[in-house]
């Protein structure tokens, strides 16, 4: 009996020993398995949804050359020229524009005239203003040469004004010898050229745009002319043109777009205008601005700096990375079923083995929508299968596709391919609409699209 028993408590003990080891050694397995394939399996690395803009990019500043209908007059005698009539103002023809002296008796005069009657009008003291304050507003310390150009033109205005306050007394003085001539045609007078008159848009090179080379003759009272020497300049035509270069970014860019709005930089003015991409001389493309009004308000300038104006475009920030394209089945509508939940979009698929046995209205993601057509990842049906009209016995053969572009959302777990719309580029994201797709703010998307596939587990 002593045997039996001392064997059954080795038989207990036996047993009791071993289950524990077992349960503990399963245990021990299970957690070293996960360890393993923890540190084994390659994590997919994500992206979150969020918002963006293509505002940043937007830098759509040229630097535009100014060309107009210009009409240069010549000196028809030698002598001292006195002008009557503000550069940058309109003329008609035949007003009273300026006088030539051969003696230089006229200049002497004026300027002792001006000495007795130098008080100038509220008006000429407002032009001059205004004047002074237009330069300050947009003087550039990298074109220094301005401020030379700007003393002829200040120059020119005060004696010019107060030239036209002494041009009735001075009609009077019988013993001066002086002509007065009348402006030959009628626009915009100034006083100055600069060998850009004649240049046409087809006729512009990028040698044009060089302003180290780009030189002006400003004319005022008091200087003495030749015969045949030029005199004034007349703008004849209210429509004028702003030539630009463009590179091949912004060839593509506006290469159907007609109209734009700009923004004048000197002062921030902004109207609409025409655009038109054509072929310089030296065979580069440049666009041609052209606008109807404002000619009198920049015709001093040859160079002007523009802003071709955008609204950015506002949508969701996408890495590239994230982008892939997938062919879907076309499925139309018409042989769709909505669901217990009027929401869920099902198909009676009569041929897939991916349909549950105990169901005939097989419920796949939808990628995608329009008016006529469902659009289904390629993984959810098998190219040839059936699917049948709920009322009818019409038939549809899966097989027709269309391609996409989209992403890979694993807000689930598991890749789902939703279709995205792409708006622009920001160095190495898109902008891509928040409307017409399945994303929104913090989905969670595959940031390597390339390396997975749809209906793919995702270990985060």
């Amino acid at each position: 009996m002593s045997k039996n028993r001392r064997k059954d408590i080795k038989n207990k003990n036996f047993f009791g020993i071993n289950v524990g080891i077992v349960i503990f050694g399963l245990i021990l397995i299970y957690l070293f398995i996960n360890i393993v394939i923890y540190f084994t399996t390659e994590r997919t690395k994500y992206y979150e949804v969020t918002e963006g803009s293509n505002a940043e990019k937007l830098d759509n500043s040229f630097e535009g050359i100014a060309l107009r209908e210009e009409i240069i007059k010549y000196a028809e005698e030698s002598g001292y020229v006195d002008y009557y009539i503000r550069e940058g103002s309109r003329i008609s023809k035949n007003s009273t524009l300026y006088s030539i002296d051969s003696s230089g008796e006229l200049t002497n005069f004026l300027l002792n005239s001006s000495k007795e009657n130098a008080k100038l009008s509220e008006e000429n003291l407002n032009t001059i203003h205004n004047t002074l304050k237009d330069f300050n507003n947009n003087f550039d310390n990298m074109n220094f040469h301005d401020l030379y150009d700007f003393k002829s033109t200040l120059k020119g205005t005060v004696v010019d004004l107060i030239n036209m306050n002494s041009l009735e007394k001075m009609v009077h003085e019988k013993n001066l010898q002086f002509t007065i001539n009348k402006a030959k045609v009628s626009g915009i007078v100034l006083y100055r050229v600069d060998d850009f008159e004649t240049l046409k848009p087809k006729q512009i090179k990028l040698s044009n745009f060089d302003k180290t080379n780009y030189t002006s003759a400003h004319f005022s009272s008091g200087n003495k002319v030749e015969k045949g020497s030029p005199l004034y300049k007349a703008i004849n035509n209210d429509e004028w043109n702003i030539v630009i270069k463009l590179n091949k970014k912004d060839l593509k860019k506006y290469k159907k777009v007609t109209n734009i709005t700009i923004k004048f930089l000197k002062d921030n003015l902004t109207t609409t205008a025409n655009l038109d991409i054509i072929k310089g001389a030296d065979g580069n493309r440049y666009g041609v601005i052209t606008l109807a009004k404002y000619v009198v308000r920049y015709a001093t300038d040859r160079f002007l700096n523009i802003e071709i104006v955008e609204q950015p475009k506002v949508g969701l920030k996408i890495p590239k990375s994230a982008v892939v394209s997938n062919e879907l089945y076309v499925i139309p509508k018409e042989y769709s079923k909505k669901g217990e939940d009027d929401v869920s979009i099902g198909f009676n698929v009569q041929s897939s083995e991916r349909r549950s046995s105990d169901s005939e209205i097989y419920y796949p993601p939808i990628a995608y929508q329009d008016e006529h057509n469902y659009y289904v990842s390629k993984s959810y049906f098998k190219e040839g299968d059936v699917i049948t009209k709920s009322d009818s016995h019409s038939n549809y053969v899966v097989e027709r596709t269309r391609k996409f572009v989209g992403v890979y959302n694993i807000n689930n777990g598991y890749t789902v391919f939703k279709i995205i719309q792409i708006l622009d580029t920001i160095d190495e994201y898109y902008i891509v609409a928040k409307e017409n797709n399945g994303l929104k703010i913090y989905d969670r998307i595959v940031l390597e699209a390339a390396k997975v596939s749809e209906n793919q587990i995702i270990f985060q």
